[in-house]
């Protein structure tokens, strides 16, 4: 069944229809773990759709819309293959009534309904999911098998070839209906996605020499896994149609190269250097010292990740170029992003007006762009809240922009993220940790990915598996930002390494972080957890008049003005009256 499935995802069909791709994946996953039959339109909605979790089954046809559109599109492609193609291929078939798939001998045609309606799923019978109409036996006008059954003659003599060739024509015209029905763009999205991935820098990659080697093109392939899981980047290994010509701003080269003297072979080290094509500056290179290993070793691998990491990720060394070469643009589309990542990674409060106005006049050019979706839901979550230190605040617009971009894109790890978070500002902790992992999967090489997602967990009541995340987000992140610092602080105190806590807490001292009342808490339940009592003391002190606390307030109090989720603020108490901190009452 994956098989079938890798070669209906490469038909042209299906490479314009993001959304019944993703369907179709989820289905065929379910099938194969077991769960086919027990699907329901809630389900397919939420997790194979991106739909939100308040989705209605009852009041919303989509799912049952989508999955008739999907047996349509199936039927295109069959349809449409040569005999060598179709050879020793089976096709995938949705049955009328159920949601589960399975697969038939391609000679076979589409199951179709027996003598009677099937019940379908949720109600839902088999004509209004697409069955064609039947007579009073129960089978579809002049079907049998595969051949054309006679049609008896009319009545008043009228010429049977005339009636055929009226049928012939209207049959024609029905095709021509379903062809543009699943052929065309969904709603218009798949057409705004292209005009704005055609804006995004590209790095086309190849070796030296260009043929390669084993070695070589390995590399290579392993570098290009791991670009593809950058959103903000468009990734080839030859022509690229999306970008005019060398000349662009924004092409990039990415050249992997043995050592001097060395094809990269037999263990010999490994080279990735990036240059900006227009200008021919050298930006960036690393190397790998193999030591014999071979090149797909998990640790190579791992290596080249790193490598990529540097290149491709938020604040990475292409943004920052971008940066450098846009200046103060802020056209609609990629230019506005990429002042958006600026802002988010220092958060200027002067350039937020500014960043809205661009955002929302990029969502007018590409009304169904994920990645302005994303963006656009953490500057309404953000957005400045008189007299509430935290930095995030619930907001329904925020929740409708993360859920739209999930549903553009469900295997985005912005999307999902930025899904993650909406929830965690409403304290559903359970979305919350579902979809951070679901990040974490997706792009495991985004340091600021890893470290909102490693912070979701611990708030929602996982220190144990925050603690990787955020260790992995810190080992890729040569200046982690304050709230990275304070989760892997607090982490560590819970998972009981007090010393490893503190020497971090320490480390990352500076004047920035003295304002951040989630850094004074971990530093002092840090010097806490190590004996320190008055130095940590003195701490609490400094936090309550950073939140603007009088002397006295309750401590719970205090918590409540900066932390989000109710059952960190009850964890946080605990912890402080476990480690010293405050008294424990009575």
């Amino acid at each position: 069944m994956q098989a079938e499935l890798a070669l209906v995802m490469e038909s042209p069909e299906f490479v314009r229809s993001p959304v019944l791709r993703r369907l179709l994946e989820y289905l065929v996953q379910q099938t194969a773990a077991g769960n086919g039959e027990r699907l329901k339109a809630y389900q397919i909605a939420v997790e194979g759709l991106g739909r939100d979790d308040s989705f209605d089954p009852q009041s919303d046809s989509y799912p049952r819309v989508q999955v008739g559109r999907l047996r349509k599109m199936l039927d295109l492609h069959y349809a449409g293959l040569s005999p060598e193609q179709a050879a020793g291929r089976q096709r995938i078939v949705i049955p009328v009534g159920h949601y589960n798939v399975t697969l038939v001998p391609l000679a076979e045609p589409a199951p179709v309904p027996g003598p009677s309606p099937v019940a379908a799923p949720d109600g839902l019978s088999a004509a209004e999911e697409g069955a064609g109409p039947m007579d009073s036996s129960g089978a579809q006008p002049g079907l049998a098998g595969d051949r054309l059954t006679p049609l008896p003659a009319d009545p008043e003599g009228i010429d049977r070839g005339w009636a055929l060739w009226a049928v012939g024509i209207l049959a024609l015209l029905a095709l021509a209906y379903v062809v543009w029905q699943v052929a065309r763009p969904d709603d218009g999205e798949e057409a705004a996605r292209r005009d704005m991935r055609s804006q995004l820098a590209h790095v086309n990659i190849t070796t030296d020499p260009v043929a390669g080697n084993d070695d070589l093109n390995t590399a290579a392939q392993i570098a290009e896994m791991h670009l593809q899981r950058f959103e903000m980047l468009a990734v080839s290994t030859g022509s690229h149609n999306d970008v005019d010509n060398g000349d662009s701003p924004r092409e990039y080269a990415l050249l992997v190269r043995g050592a001097p003297g060395n094809d990269g072979t037999r263990g010999g080290p490994i080279f990735l250097t990036l240059r900006h094509t227009a200008s021919g500056t050298t930006l960036w290179s690393y190397e790998i010292d193999r030591k014999g290993s071979p090149m797909a070793a998990p640790d190579i691998e791992q290596a080249i990740g790193t490598g990529i990491s540097t290149i491709a990720r938020s604040g990475g060394v292409i943004i920052q170029h971008q940066r450098k070469l846009l200046g103060q643009d802020v056209s609609p589309g990629y230019p506005c992003l990429v002042q958006y990542d600026g802002f988010r990674q220092r958060r200027a409060p002067e350039k937020r007006q500014m960043l809205e106005q661009c955002l929302a006049r990029s969502l007018q050019a590409y009304p169904d762009e994920p990645l302005l979706l994303q963006a656009l839901s953490y500057m309404e979550l953000s957005r400045p809240q008189r007299a509430q230190p935290a930095p995030l605040a619930a907001s329904e617009r925020g929740r409708e922009l993360a859920e739209a971009a999930l549903q553009y894109d469900s295997k985005s790890a912005l999307a999902q993220i930025a899904v993650a978070r909406s929830a965690w500002v409403r304290g559903n902790c359970p979305r919350s940790i579902a979809f951070s992992r679901r990040a974490v999967e997706s792009n495991p090489l985004e340091p600021d990915t890893l470290s909102l997602a490693g912070s979701f967990l611990l708030s929602c009541g996982d220190p144990v598996g925050a603690e990787p995340v955020l260790e992995r987000a810190r080992s890729m992140n040569e200046q982690p930002g304050g709230y990275q610092i304070s989760s892997l602080v607090i982490t560590r105190v819970i998972n009981g390494k007090p010393k490893a806590a503190l020497d971090l807490a320490l480390l990352a001292d500076s004047p920035e972080l003295e304002a951040q009342p989630n850094f004074l808490l971990a530093r002092a339940l840090a010097l806490a957890a190590n004996g320190r009592i008055d130095e940590a003391r003195k701490n609490w002190a400094q936090l309550e008049k950073s939140v603007g606390a009088k002397p006295g307030t309750p401590p719970a109090d205090v918590l409540a003005t900066f932390t989000i989720s109710p059952y960190f603020g009850r964890r946080m108490l605990a912890e402080a009256e476990a480690t010293g901190l405050l008294p424990i009452p009575g």
